[in-house]
């Protein structure tokens, strides 16, 4: 399991120089567009892969569907705007700025910093001092790594 989250964490390093070469020629819109049409075709095409040879059960997602409660149908349209939303600010800043490694090291570190503070505070989860020392290097090298002048191109 461990090498196909290492394989999958290699291969998504790619995606911020890749989006950096082809805003060169695309507007942010247009990108989210266009990447959202293409993944979604391929969504699809494996959607019915897996209803043909494997589910073989079209009616049993039809049925799913229509159990989601209408918090959780709120819930998905949540996610799906808050998806749609970040991924124009960051295609816009790695567009706008020359540094879309630290683009990503920032959003995935600042995530996960964010993700345990909500934790903390709505949740009521506790961490140990290890976890504790681990926050506080990220928030540390989110610091030094941050350009102070921004980088704009």
């Amino acid at each position: 399991m461990y090498s196909f989250l290492a394989l999958t964490s290699f291969l998504k390093t790619f995606n911020p120089y890749f989006r950096k070469h082809i805003l060169q020629t695309l507007e942010a819109h247009e990108y989210v567009f266009l990447n959202t049409l293409i993944v979604s075709s391929f969504v699809f095409i494996f959607f019915l892969y897996k209803s043909f040879f494997h589910d073989k059960s079209f009616d049993k997602f039809v049925g799913k569907i229509q159990k989601l409660t209408p918090t959780q149908i709120i819930f998905f349209m949540l996610i799906a705007l808050i998806t749609v939303t970040s991924s124009i600010i960051i295609i816009n800043i790695d567009k706008n700025y020359n540094t879309p490694l630290l683009n990503s090291l920032f959003s995935k570190s600042f995530a996960a910093v964010l993700l345990i503070l909500v934790s903390v505070f709505i949740y009521n989860e506790n961490y140990n001092y290890k976890q504790i020392f681990g926050i506080v290097l990220i928030i540390t090298g989110l610091i030094l790594i941050t350009p102070a002048s921004g980088g704009k191109k």
